[in-house]
């Protein structure tokens, strides 16, 4: 009589537990790389980047940040990507104020220059300048990445800005506000004199990629360019920030405090965007946790029902 050996339960077991796991990280890695990997992905790390950069910001913080050494060498920068944008979460970047644009939802911190290891395109706009002042008798150039139509990381909706719409910026110690007068889709990179100071004016110029229609404009063949004037100044206090939309996480709904600007340009403004559900990123992060807990819990319930006793069959 031939003797079969019977399977060994345990081995069984860790064999099968062993395969769940396995199956269950290379399935999870997937997920990961695929939504890292994918143009929706990079906005959302960038927009943790931003915010961030952004949260806690101070008065005494700003003027520190003025003083630090940094890099306004074009030459160096690069398109943004997922390994750069992590990469950049190593290097601290410095935030000099705040910049918003209500109408299209459009809320970053401003940085001095690229910073002196690159960082500062990936965590929001930066000044293209070292000698031209926010509210001054110059032109204030400002640029920042085009993410993509997910929207709203850095300046992804500058396109949809119209002619006298408001651009907010701050150092915290006072508001100033522009009036859209100008915008561009077809600029050239070589065209530079887009950041010229024009005599006795008080401007801001705001630079980013066409790459929203790529069919007319090509992919980083042309630049959006926006420029408004200098319309009011007021003292940044809490209540006016957060009416202006320049706090770390900007409230946009009809509740928020009002501020009328005392200047003489007239004219309708826009009310500000609502952003939509997949431009909001604490919802997007809980929509991940969610995710990752339900894996979670799915992954031990199988492991569960692997370990659980049997109960033996009897014969008659």
């Amino acid at each position: 009589m031939i003797t079969v050996k019977a399977p060994h339960p345990l081995k069984n077991k860790l064999r099968a537990t062993t395969r769940v796991l396995l199956w269950a990280t290379l399935f999870y890695l997937g997920v990961t790389l695929i939504f890292l990997g994918s143009s929706f992905g990079t906005s959302y790390l960038l927009q943790q980047n931003t915010e961030q950069a952004s949260s806690g910001l101070t008065v005494n913080q700003v003027d520190a940040n003025k003083r630090r050494k940094t890099s306004y060498d074009t030459s160096k920068t690069a398109s943004i990507s997922t390994s750069k944008i992590l990469q950049a979460k190593r290097q601290k970047a410095y935030a000099i104020g705040r910049l918003a644009i209500p109408a299209v939802n459009i809320h970053n911190p401003l940085f001095a220059g690229y910073g002196d290891q690159n960082q500062n395109l990936a965590y929001g706009v930066v000044t293209c300048l070292p000698d031209r002042v926010m509210g001054g008798a110059n032109n204030y150039v400002l640029a920042g990445h085009y993410m993509g139509a997910y929207g709203p990381a850095v300046l992804d909706n500058l396109h949809l800005a119209k002619r006298g719409d408001r651009i907010y910026v701050t150092d915290l110690h006072h508001i100033y506000a522009y009036q859209i007068n100008r915008i561009s889709f077809a600029i050239k990179p070589n065209q530079v004199e887009v950041e010229n100071n024009v005599k006795e004016k008080s401007m801001i110029t705001l630079i980013t990629c066409s790459d929203f229609n790529t069919s007319k404009y090509g992919y980083g063949e042309h630049r959006t360019v926006v420029q408004g004037d200098l319309i009011s100044q007021l003292k940044a206090t809490k209540k006016k920030l957060q009416a202006l939309e320049l706090t770390a996480h900007p409230q946009t709904t009809s509740k928020q405090p009002q501020v009328t600007l005392p200047t003489k340009k007239a004219g309708r403004v826009r009310s500000a965007a609502r952003p939509q559900f997949f431009q909001n990123t604490n919802l997007i992060s809980k929509l991940i946790m969610g995710f990752t807990v339900i894996f979670l819990l799915l992954l031990c319930w199988r492991i569960v029902r692997i370990w659980r006793p049997r109960g033996k069959s009897s014969s008659h």
